[in-house]
């Protein structure tokens, strides 16, 4: 029963240029698919045209189509379109017209690992004396593209990193090089030459895929005018994440006859600046743009009040407050640890205690970044005992097959053989290849026996490592041998007696030991929990979040540290824990928090 209050009304009936503002545990998911159900009730769409239902993951895709579903017993179909963001750039945009930018421009195809634009660049050759090394093709070895150390600008700058933005100029993943490292026109042409021969083979990052869309829409308008006929309504979820590129596209599509857009997310969610997600677009457009309808979502449907209370620090004062509704308060709905170097065990354990007890079944234990979360599950500093990264995508394969993401497992696996298998083919051969197997059933069932009979991760590492290219070898039917390139000298990322050391030791599965999932904070983002742990860092750090962070005291919108405890607070529908240093007072704990939550006592 979909419950329609005053604030859902008002957005279901908007039309045109739309912008929602939903906190968590709105059922924001539920809207959208309402108003979708809510205009083909209408007719508002014309029999060939459709509406498109975008979202900036798959995960929040696949959320969409099941809400749609529930509601409806149905599967959204054509003449609709549901997909990712990027996904719909490359369908409707960029791959369909990529041939009216230069008839010198090869056929596209969009990369899955970018690594290949660094890749390409890289020779052997023999020096002097017949010894092989490795090298750089011509001409990034040339004096105009050589850095300010002398060495050519693809060592601080790899081909991987380099991004075009909305004004046509050139940034390493939306940063500017610094002036002391690299002349400015040099890194403009080295640049130029980096993408101009991409372009030319016909590889494209999704990121580069976005840019080639804007400008195919500013230079034929007529594309436009197509795509807003055939979707003229366009619906796009956790927009606060989208790209400053992402943003561009969507305007030019406005600007050039789309009369319904709408933007709905909560801009305190967004995490990805690194991949240029900038949530201000979100704000300046639901604050200041009057061209835009602005709307909210306040009430949570997830959590009980005193968990809203707790995330709601993060919060400007002058924000719209979020409400529970319907959820069931308890007396332990919100506990807190304290942690020394000597408890850290005794505290996962007791949550996995209280949550067997209580029956909860969708929980996590959380941190801000890999370290942390490499401590509690007992790992040593991340090793790179490999130069060749396959070894480890192997173990990332195994670990998904055996934690049950048996698809994403295969997926990967057959990737990582099929680039084995055609080694000497070119990108577009094996991509071309990897899409006829993914139907092959004998191939798949020779996939899942390489999974299941993978060399222990009990071995060390040098000995897995000599086993799992024989034993790949052997069951791809190879006539060379594998080299996954086992480090031999020591550096900063790696010890050498890492090596006899356990794969186990440096690479096991992020689990506790009652199979609760120990992750970042990243993972858990758009889920909905029963329980979360959240661990909080003790010392001051740019990649820390610390007890003193969970508060807005300048009464500004948060940084994305910050942003990163709303996520992770506002997740459980039942269990709030989180873990601080024992050096925080419990008098701290109650000024900022209050009295509702409890201190569990652990040595």
């Amino acid at each position: 029963m979909y419950d329609l209050n005053e604030e859902r009304s008002a957005y279901l009936n908007a039309r045109g240029k739309v912008i929602l503002n939903a906190c968590p545990g709105s059922g924001k998911t539920t809207t959208i698919a309402r108003k979708i159900i809510h205009l083909q009730e209408l007719n508002e769409i014309g029999d060939y045209s459709g509406i498109a239902c975008l979202s900036f993951t798959n995960s929040a895709k696949d959320e969409l189509n099941e809400a749609y579903t529930k509601l409806t017993g149905k599967v959204i179909q054509f003449p609709n379109h549901v997909s990712t963001i990027d996904s719909f750039i490359n369908k409707f945009i960029t791959l369909p017209f990529y041939n009216l930018l230069n008839r010198n421009f090869g056929r596209p195809k969009i990369l899955d690992h970018i690594n290949i634009l660094d890749d390409m660049w890289k020779t052997r050759y023999q020096d002097k004396k017949g010894n092989w090394k490795d090298g750089l093709k011509r001409p990034l070895n040339n004096d105009g593209y050589k850095a300010k150390n002398n060495r050519s600008v693809y060592h601080l700058y790899p081909p991987s990193d380099i991004r075009i933005e909305p004004n046509n100029s050139y940034s390493i993943n939306g940063n500017q090089p610094l002036a002391e490292k690299v002349d400015k026109q040099i890194f403009v042409n080295y640049c130029k030459l980096i993408k101009q021969t991409q372009f030319s083979k016909g590889l494209i990052s999704t990121s580069d895929s976005a840019y080639i869309a804007l400008h195919l829409l500013r230079k034929n308008p007529k594309i436009c005018e197509w795509l807003s006929l055939r979707f003229p309504y366009i619906i796009i979820d956790e927009a606060q994440d989208n790209s400053l590129l992402q943003h561009a596209i969507f305007e030019e599509l406005s600007k050039q006859g789309l009369k319904n857009i709408e933007l709905i997310g909560d801009p305190y969610q967004s995490l990805y600046e690194w991949r240029d997600a900038t949530p201000n677009e979100f704000l300046k457009k639901y604050s200041t743009q009057s061209d835009w309808q602005s709307f909210d979502l306040s009430d949570n449907r997830r959590s009980p009040q005193s968990i809203i209370d707790i995330f709601s620090l993060l919060r400007k004062s002058d924000d719209v407050k979020i409400n529970s509704l319907n959820c069931i308060e308890k007396e332990t709905s919100v506990i807190i640890y304290k942690y020394n170097v000597n408890n850290f065990q005794s505290i996962i354990s007791h949550y996995e205690n209280f949550c067997d007890e209580n029956f909860y079944t969708q929980n996590n234990i959380v941190a801000r970044g890999n370290a942390l979360k490499n401590f509690l599950l007992g790992k040593k500093l991340e090793q790179v005992p490999w130069s060749s990264e396959i070894p480890k995508e192997i173990i990332t394969a195994k670990n998904l097959f055996s934690g049950g993401d048996i698809k994403t497992a295969i997926n990967e696996i057959r990737r990582i053989c099929l680039s084995l298998i055609y080694n000497n083919s070119d990108y577009h051969t094996v991509k071309d290849i990897e899409k006829q197997k993914k139907e092959d059933h004998q191939f798949n069932a020779l996939l899942i026996s390489i999974l299941n009979e993978l060399p222990s991760f009990d071995q060390s590492i040098a000995d897995w490592s000599s086993n799992t290219t024989s034993f790949l070898k052997v069951k791809l039917g190879l006539d060379y041998d594998i080299d996954f390139k086992l480090r031999k000298r020591k550096s900063k990322n790696f010890d050498k007696k890492t090596l006899s050391e356990s794969v186990n030791l440096h690479f096991k599965k992020s689990y506790s030991e009652l199979n609760i999932p120990i992750t970042t904070i990243h993972q858990v983002k758009g889920r909905s929990l029963d329980s979360i742990l959240v661990f909080f860092n003790e010392n001051k750090h740019k990649d820390n979040i610390l007890f003193n962070d969970i508060c807005n005291d300048d009464n500004i919108f948060p940084n994305e540290a910050k942003r990163l405890i709303y996520v992770a607070l506002s997740r459980p529908k039942s269990l709030l824990a989180m873990a601080f240093p024992d050096t925080i007072s419990d008098e701290e704990i109650y000024t900022k928090f209050g009295q509702n939550l409890k201190i569990i006592p652990l040595k």
